[in-house]
């Protein structure tokens, strides 16, 4: 019996010493984003094509209130969100599953991109990327840098919603951005998912409108 329980409680320190994203590996491999039937464009449904790209958010060069939003091939990594006072700085690809839960956040096709009228809706494992979400307050600002343009938004409503309720993943009508993870619980994948509402606030493209330039001239 004293074995047993000095072997029991060695495992738990070992567990408690690795790093959060360590300790989720387990779980890294459940993919908790709504379902949505979208086939990888360039693959095909037997593979999955990753793109990761390197995104400018030092972008300094002029801006526009108006211009085109890009629509990514699934599995691309298309955006960058940040939210400094939640700690948060993590790649965003559009699509979802298991394989890019575990290189950043995802955007839901069923959603819009970043920028988009409409909805965006990003997810991210709560022992990684999103270990931080729960820290986020309203009036906090968050950032998304495409490729396409920055945009800014702020902290409205924090939400807490079980899995199978989709209300706060639809594309809607209003011009928001949605993140949400799994409540946090080591022990068992949680049916709760947390997160939080934010207005946009700002775009700014990195090219003008086509319309609009050529009203210009």
């Amino acid at each position: 019996m004293p074995f047993l329980i000095t072997a029991f409680c060695g495992g738990v320190l070992f567990l408690l010493s690795l790093r959060p994203y360590e300790k989720a590996q387990t779980y890294l491999k459940v993919a908790f984003m709504d379902n949505n039937n979208v086939i990888p464009q360039s693959e095909g449904i037997a593979g999955l094509n990753i793109v990761q790209t390197d995104i400018d958010t030092d972008f300094a060069g002029e801006t526009f209130e108006k211009g085109e939003v890009v629509y990514p091939e699934y599995g691309t990594q298309y955006a960058v969100v940040e939210c400094e006072s939640a700690d948060i700085f993590a790649p965003v690809y559009w699509g979802g599953g298991s394989e890019l839960l575990e290189l950043g956040g995802c955007n839901t096709p069923s959603s819009v991109p970043a920028g988009g009228e409409g909805n965006t809706v990003i997810s991210a494992h709560v022992n990684t990327f999103f270990a931080g979400l729960d820290k986020v307050k309203t009036g906090d600002k968050v950032t998304v840098y495409t490729d396409y343009g920055r945009f800014t938004y702020k902290v409205t409503e924090l939400i807490s919603f079980n899995a199978s309720d989709k209300k706060y993943l639809k594309k809607g009508t209003r011009d928001i951005l949605t993140l949400y993870t799994c409540e946090r619980d080591l022990l068992a994948e949680s049916d709760k998912r947390t997160g939080c509402i934010c207005e946009l606030e700002k775009r700014e493209f990195y090219t003008e409108a086509k319309g609009d330039a050529a009203d210009e001239e």
